[in-house]
This record gives structure tokens, C-alpha cells and sequence, in this order.
């Protein structure tokens, strides 16, 4: 079978930047407000930001 020239539809890539922003900033005031569940929130989303983010070179 000879592969055809169509292409399919990809997702347009993630701004990885802001979730970072908004990660940090949980963390931050969960240390200064003692709060486990805010810095808990921070290390999710900078987590999951981290693994939807496709490096350039990939």
C-alpha cells in the first residue's frame, strides 16, 4: 500500500508557560499560607503541564 499524501488533523501545541505561572504560584502560597492542598494543586497542574508539553526536538 502506498501511503497517501492527506494529512490528518493535529492539535495545535500547548502553551505550556501559563499552567507553569499559575503551578508556581499555588506553590507559593501554599508555603507561605501553610496549605498542603494548594501546594498539592501547584505539583498537579506543573505535572500535568509537564507531560502534555511536547519538546521541539521531539
Amino acid at each position: 500500500m502506498t501511503p497517501t499524501s492527506t494529512r490528518t488533523p493535529t492539535r495545535r501545541p500547548l502553551r505550556a508557560w501559563p499552567f507553569y505561572l499559575v503551578a508556581l504560584a499555588l506553590v507559593i502560597a501554599g508555603v507561605l499560607l501553610p496549605h498542603a492542598l494548594m501546594i498539592a494543586a501547584g505539583l498537579i497542574i506543573a505535572g500535568s503541564a509537564g507531560l502534555a508539553h511536547k519538546p521541539a526536538d521531539r
